[in-house]
């Protein structure tokens, strides 16, 4: 029998590095799903929960320090909540920082809707010596919170059941009226006054949020009010009230009001937050000492992002052999079970060769997120932006150019994109855009981990893949200085972010960031990969040879096929222009296939190995097939992977570098140039020059 659920829709607002993200965890678990707000290409995440007969919608907001709309984020997340009207908002606060995190508590408030404070991080505050009086602040000032420690999961049913308190009236939350002093709130009294006399603008929109905001010139509530009838009595009057204010403070009104603001901020921490002991010694700065010191802090960083590769191949490499295993041996039973022709070769080989050797990597590629979402929660990875601030200057850009660096390396390239839009300076934001692709990213894994284990010794995965990190940022720094220095010069932007106390991790946490990111991966195997591969497959089989030769071996009948091929012919088409850099037309196939989603390369050296195998019942790992081919050689499989770290971004990554690049024709043409011929440069230097020094070709 189905169940029929009353709905209350709720989202999570806060300051980045607030634990909203682990709150959001601990609500709705495995129940989450992530897309895109309607527009734009900044991430979503939903999910829900039921309880006591409701269900709740929890919709995870960007990590935002106001609702100013100075950046995309902020203004994603002021419209949802002004246009979507949610019937709660949770504002996840740093109750350690209670001052500095209640800045966007009064904007929130000021809209209308329904605001629970989580008091997050009590933990922190308690070492502090603090503690915070809830019943005063509901008591006096008509703000409800509930203490939490999200990474340790308390407080989330307190959470809960306060949602649904209010949602049911059970608990009034009477709001409060920030202490602007007498002149401000008269002026802002008078607009308010204006503002009723439209019943379809004062019911859509709280008046106090239109009011403040009308004397602060908001573009977004200048667009609202334009189509009201009293829009010239508001407009009006909000530039004598503007006058009245900056006559009486003898300052501009935005200064004003910020410095009301914070007074009131001020002086209620003043008697909500109490000290009752001794501060406890605090951890994080004296790990910061340590972490964060001129000469030690790359050297850290450096071996931080070595642990994370040697932890990823060492642990993986056992399950990887086990999926490896599984895949031969689904491969060898279905070709006992479907007969010889067009069917088998389609499963056997398209299916199974292709998206098969993408799906053996995706141990490695759970292991690798579970690392790095374990230095993400304890806040390591926040402290390696701020260290490379300093070192990124040397190359004209700053930390939030490596944010978007390291969050590609976390996952996609994807989000490391939109992450530039946080970039003021748009020539700074431009270059970011042109160098972040040139991070290994999750997609471009599976090809690292092809190669670096069918060439070098398993003990020494790691060290390679290091080693191809520390390339690829090196790529990515010296290509920002070319810029920098030439189409794009300026002076970087000053870099200013804030350092979250160190925490142990939960272990829900970073599951649940490492299931999230793989089930991506997953879902791309099940979805672009296994298309590519079909197309893949199609364009190796079709047109068959007819003109077979009984004097010829099956592998090199398989051979002939490849080469007569519809790809094969593209690939002997480029043949030509990839030969200087060690290639041929199977690396090229690969090369171009790459483009849809990176994880196709695989798939489609997967498809072609398979094709060419004499007895699909004899089936052979892809690493193994590649060792074995005398086509390949260690200098031709790293020259592959530069290639392959410098060339132009899958499908997805192109689209976004578009839209954030400002949509504009001349930087996506410049993008494919750039991308292309730096690939081809670097590779020939690279190919050539180990050829020179005797290193095999």
């Amino acid at each position: 029998m189905k169940i029929n659920f009353k709905e209350i829709n709720i989202c999570l607002a806060g300051n980045p590095n607030c634990g909203k993200s682990s709150l959001f965890n601990n609500l709705t678990g495995l129940k989450q799903h992530v897309g895109n707000y309607p527009g734009v290409t900044v991430e979503k995440k939903e999910g829900s929960l039921v309880r006591d007969g409701y269900k709740i919608n929890v919709v995870d907001l960007p990590g935002i320090y106001s609702l100013s709309a100075s950046s995309q984020d902020e203004i994603v997340a002021r419209n949802f909540i002004i246009d979507e009207k949610p019937d709660l908002i949770i504002d996840v606060v740093d109750s350690s920082n209670f001052e500095r995190n209640f800045y966007l508590y009064t904007q929130l408030s000021e809209i209308g809707i329904p605001v629970i404070i989580a008091m997050n991080m009590t933990d922190v505050l308690k070492d502090k010596g603090r503690e915070i009086d809830y019943n005063l602040l509901m008591k006096n000032y008509g703000i409800y919170a509930v203490p939490t420690v999200a990474n340790k999961n308390k407080g989330t049913e307190e959470i809960i059941k306060a949602v649904i308190d209010v949602y049911e009236r059970r608990i009034k939350i009477k709001g409060f009226k920030i202490e602007y002093g007498d002149t401000i709130s008269e002026e802002l009294k008078k607009i308010e006054e204006i503002i009723y006399e439209d019943i379809l603008l004062s019911r859509k929109y709280s008046a106090g949020y239109i009011a403040a905001n009308l004397l602060k010139e908001d573009k977004f509530v200048l667009d609202k009010i334009s189509k009201s009838h009293v829009e010239h009595k508001l407009t009006k009057q909000a530039d004598e009230s503007k006058k009245i204010i900056s006559e009486k403070f003898s300052d501009n009104v935005d200064s004003v009001l910020a410095d009301k603001i914070y007074s009131w901020i001020h002086s209620v921490a003043a008697v909500a937050v109490k000290t009752v002991a001794k501060s406890k010694y605090d951890v994080s700065d004296a790990i910061d000492r340590i972490v964060l010191n001129k000469l030690l802090a790359l050297p850290i960083f450096a071996l931080v992002m070595y642990a994370i590769f040697k932890f990823t191949f060492t642990l993986s490499e056992p399950v990887v052999g086990w999926f490896e295993k599984g895949i031969e041996f689904l491969s060898v039973n279905a070709a006992k079970v479907i007969p010889n022709g067009l069917i088998q070769s389609f499963i056997v080989d398209g299916i199974i060769g292709g998206v098969g050797g993408v799906l053996g990597f995706f141990p490695l590629i759970l292991f690798m997120f579970f690392a790095i979402a374990f230095f993400e929660d304890t806040g390591y990875m926040a402290r390696a932006v701020f260290i490379m601030d300093r070192f990124m200057r040397k190359f004209g850009l700053h930390g939030k150019s490596f944010a978007s660096m390291i969050i590609a390396t976390n996952g996609c390239a994807v989000p490391g994109l939109m992450a530039a839009r946080t970039i003021e300076n748009e020539k700074d934001r431009l270059i970011t855009l042109m160098v972040t692709p040139f991070m290994i990213c999750g997609a471009k894994l599976p090809i690292f981990a092809l190669f670096i284990g069918a060439f070098f010794a398993a003990k020494d995965g790691a060290n390679i893949m290091f080693i191809m990190y520390v390339l690829s940022v090196g790529l990515a720094l010296t290509a920002a200085w070319i810029l920098k220095k030439t189409i794009l010069k300026g002076e970087p932007a000053y870099f200013i972010m804030e350092l979250p106390p160190y925490r142990m991790p939960s272990l829900k946490g970073i599951l649940l960031k490492m299931w999230e990111r793989g089930f991506m991966y997953l879902k791309k195997a099940g979805t672009v990969i296994l298309l590519m591969t079909v197309l893949i497959w199609a364009g190796l089989t079709f047109p068959q040879n007819d003109n077979q030769n009984a004097d010829i071996s099956e592998e090199e009948t398989a051979a002939v096929q490849i080469e007569k091929s519809y790809i094969g012919r593209v690939g002997n088409f480029i043949e030509p222009v990839i030969k200087p850099i060690g290639f041929d037309g199977k690396s090229g196939i690969a090369l171009i296939a790459g483009l849809a989603a990176k994880e196709v390369v695989v798939s489609t050296l997967g498809t072609m190995y398979a094709l060419g195998e004499v007895d699909p019942e004899d089936a052979a790992p892809l690493a193994e097939k590649l060792h074995n081919d005398p086509s390949w050689s260690k200098l031709k499989a790293v020259t592959f992977l530069i290639f392959c770290l410098i060339y132009l971004p899958c499908i997805v990554a192109v689209a976004v570098f578009f839209r954030e690049s400002g949509s504009k024709i001349k930087w996506l043409a410049f993008l494919a140039f750039w991308t292309t011929i730096a690939a081809w440069i670097v590779s020939f230097i690279v190919y050539q020059g180990g050829k020179i020094l005797g290193f095999g070709g």
